[in-house]
């Protein structure tokens, strides 16, 4: 895996109520990941000042889901143009660890970027692509 998928031309959320965007990618137990989408708005984007964004992330389609609310992307509406990587520093990055597991467990991190809670009509956002990358990270509980 090379960290990023990259698209040539960003996908347009032209008018939407609700967002769904969804990845699945092979990972490897006991290693840690960093997840991220990188977005921007149009100039005649609408609807995204007040609409609470969130990221999510489980392991195998049995696995807990971890949920992040991601208030960087309300901060940047009305900036249009500037590209930006979400989570940002202000709210903290988004990792997943992945323990490690039986050999015939799910080994998928199933993740995904969505405002589906307040059904108001939102335009104008660019998603240029998405990003899971393996962090250095060594497990202090093992010696």
């Amino acid at each position: 895996m090379d960290g990023a998928w990259l698209c040539r031309k960003p996908a347009e959320l032209k008018t939407i109520c609700w967002l769904e965007v969804t990845g699945t990618v092979d990972v490897k137990p006991g290693k840690k990941y960093q997840i991220g989408f990188k977005v921007s708005f149009k100039p005649d984007a609408t609807g995204w000042d007040q609409a609470p964004v969130f990221m999510s992330a489980k392991i195998g389609k049995k696995g807990k889901t971890t949920w992040k609310r991601i208030k960087s992307i309300n901060q940047i509406f009305g900036k249009s143009g500037l590209e930006m990587v979400v989570p940002d520093e202000t709210d903290g990055r988004f990792e997943i660890y992945v323990s490690p597991m039986e050999s015939d467990q799910d080994s998928k991190l199933r993740f995904g970027l969505y405002e589906v809670w307040t059904g108001q009509r939102k335009t104008g956002l660019m998603i240029h692509e998405a990003s899971v990358q393996e962090m250095a990270w060594k497990d202090e509980s093992v010696p």
